[in-house]
Formats: structure tokens, C-alpha cells, sequence
């Protein structure tokens, strides 16, 4: 058996089993979802309360609503996933990445969507392989293409990173004029506490919601330094830990909590504005470092094979594709774009705290 016979093999093998799947995930919401009672039962309580609610005017939307709410109410919606990873350190970090991100998914879900694209950009890389580099030996494309599929996964955590950066600038956004707002409250004659529920009730979201999961854990019980820390777990924001601490050093030393919100408020609303100033000096470079490391070796890349097309070759027949040593250079050239890539995203985010 040549090592292509075994690429086909085993990508043949997993699509069976991502199919196989799939089909027991939908018979099993088959059998946990009785439809036809539950469009009884709706039947029944129409003729008994009347024409149906705004919204629901037609039976079959009874389907999709029973579902949604079913979906809700189940614990998890791969139950053989969450009882393999639910004792994991990487699902106990998923599940933190998924909750930051506020990306209402269960950890399995998560875990699937990493194997469907693990399986699939496996499949996608050694069929496109086969066609673009045929002068590739078998186990080169089999080596390649579970390389490929083992960094696209990074794509969806990449995915989960830019939703929580965007969830922390919309709370950067807002912190200045809720801590104001609590600033004054205090000044008003209002006790900590009443400024927290203050905020939770007339703050700008999406921070409104934080503080009000803040007011709600202090009545319950916990101390005020083990809500504000859990504040700081859900949103691990650097201007929001400033004021976190300023909090509860304030709590511990004394003196005026509104002059310090007040003063902490001001903080943050020049940082932002430093943040935003480095930003716009720099976005001529950024601008620049994406041009150089991908729109250039992209248009290398299709250079060199248009020219060979152009001289009456065969496409895909320049030395950088089929001789060994350019194959060799090739991959070393997509390793330091990458690596490069990376060191500078590293930069510029440093540069931007």
C-alpha cells in the first residue's frame, strides 16, 4: 500500500466518522424532542385559550420553539464529548475562552467545532495537494496536510480572541463615564453598594450587566473583593484591574472613594486616548508589514508559476514545486512568514497596551 493509498484511507475514514456522527446526534434530538405531543398539546390549549400568541400564529413554528427551548434547558449538546473532556484542563479553558467571548456555547460544542474543522481542513488540504503539487510524494502530502489541520483550529480560538478584544473595547469604552457616574452617586450620599446597583441599573452596556452581577453576588453574601475579582475573571481588562485595585486598596487604607473613582475615570480616559493616538501613528506601518508579509509572497508565488506557464511549461512545474530543494525552501520560506507574522502581531499589541 503506497502512502497515497493510505491518505485516502484515512481521510475516507474520517469523513465515515464525522457522518456516522452526525447521524446519532440527529436521531438522538429525535428521540428527546416528542414533536407530535408536544403540537398536541399546543392544539389543546389553543382550543382552550384562543387564537395563538403574536409571533407563533402558525402550528409548524411550535417545532422550532419546543426545540430552541429544549436546546436551552439540556446540559450539553454533545453529552459523549462533555463526558470525555469534562475533567480536561483544556476543556475547563475552553469553556473560560467561550464565556469571555460571550459565545453562548457549551464546552462540547466547542469541542466539536474544533474536530469538524480539524477533520475537514484535513480532508481539503491533502485533496488540494493532490491536484496543485502531484509531483509531492505521498507521504509529504500526508505529513503537510496533518500539519495543516492541526493549526486550523487556530482559526476558531483566533475567532473566540477577536470577539473578546471587541467585547473589552466596548467595556473600555464605557468604564470612564460608569465610573463618573458611581463618583457622583457616592458624592450624592450613597453608600458603595447603592452606587454598584446604580450602575447596574442606568450604566451604559455592556458593563451595566457586569456591575449588576457585582451588586447581585455582595447581597447574596460574598465580600465585595471576591465580586470584584470574579468581575475581573469574566472581563480580564487592564483598565478595569487598575480600577479593581484601586477598589479594594481604598477599602483597606481608607479615604474618598468618589475623588478616587473620579481620578481613576480620568486615568482610563487618557489611556484610551493614548491607545487610540498609537493606533493612528502606526497604522501606516501595520498597513505596510501586511503588505509585506502577504500580498508580496502571494504575488511571488503566482509569478512563478505564471512564468512557467508562459515559457509553454506545465503549470506548477517551476523548481520551487517539484524539486526537492525548492520544495525545502518553500516550506522554510511559509515557516518565517508565519513566525514573523506572529513576532510582529506580538509588537504592535504590546505597542497598543
Amino acid at each position: 500500500m503506497t502512502g497515497w493509498d493510505v491518505l485516502l484511507a484515512v481521510t475516507g475514514l474520517l469523513w465515515v466518522a464525522s457522518l456516522a456522527f452526525g447521524f446519532y446526534r440527529v436521531w438522538q434530538e429525535a428521540r428527546s424532542v416528542p414533536i407530535e405531543r408536544l403540537r398536541q398539546l399546543w392544539k389543546e390549549e389553543h382550543q382552550l385559550y384562543g387564537p395563538l400568541p403574536e409571533g407563533l400564529r402558525r402550528v409548524e413554528d411550535l417545532d422550532e420553539a419546543w426545540q430552541q427551548q429544549v436546546l436551552r434547558q439540556e446540559g450539553e449538546q454533545f453529552p459523549l464529548l462533555a463526558r470525555l473532556f469534562s475533567r480536561r484542563a483544556f476543556a475547563q479553558w475552553l469553556a473560560r475562552e467561550l464565556k469571555r467571548a460571550r459565545v453562548d456555547w457549551d464546552v462540547s460544542t466547542g469541542i466539536a467545532i474544533l474536530l469538524l474543522l480539524l477533520v475537514a481542513s484535513f480532508s481539503f488540504v491533502a485533496i488540494g495537494l493532490s491536484v496543485l503539487a502531484p509531483t509531492l510524494s505521498s507521504w509529504a502530502q500526508f505529513l503537510l496536510a496533518f500539519v495543516i489541520a492541526l493549526l486550523a483550529p487556530l482559526s476558531f480560538l483566533g475567532w473566540l480572541r477577536q470577539r473578546q478584544r471587541r467585547f473589552l473595547r466596548q467595556v473600555e469604552r464605557v468604564l470612564p463615564d460608569t465610573l463618573g457616574l458611581m463618583a457622583n452617586a457616592l458624592r450624592a450620599g450613597m453608600g458603595f453598594q447603592q452606587a454598584l446597583e446604580l450602575a447596574a441599573q442606568e450604566g451604559l452596556p455592556p458593563l451595566r450587566e457586569e456591575f449588576g452581577v457585582v451588586h447581585r453576588a455582595v447581597a447574596l453574601g460574598a465580600s465585595l473583593e471576591e465580586a470584584l475579582k470574579g468581575l475581573l475573571e469574566r472581563v480580564p481588562s487592564t483598565e478595569l484591574m487598575l480600577v479593581v485595585t484601586a477598589v479594594l486598596v481604598q477599602q483597606e487604607v481608607g479615604g474618598s472613594l468618589a475623588r478616587l473613582l473620579e481620578t481613576a475615570a480620568e486615568t482610563v480616559r487618557n489611556r484610551l486616548r493614548l491607545r487610540q493616538e498609537i493606533r493612528a501613528e502606526t497604522s501606516l506601518a501595520r498597513l505596510s508589514a501586511v503588505a509585506l508579509a502577504f500580498g508580496l509572497p502571494a504575488f511571488v508565488f503566482l509569478l512563478a508559476n505564471y512564468a512557467t506557464i508562459a515559457t509553454g511549461s506545465e503549470p506548477w512545474s517551476a523548481p520551487m514545486f517539484t524539486d526537492p530543494f525548492g520544495q525545502k525552501a518553500l516550506v522554510l520560506i511559509i515557516v518565517l512568514e508565519v513566525i514573523g507574522w506572529t513576532w510582529l502581531q506580538r509588537i504592535v499589541d504590546n505597542i497598543g497596551e
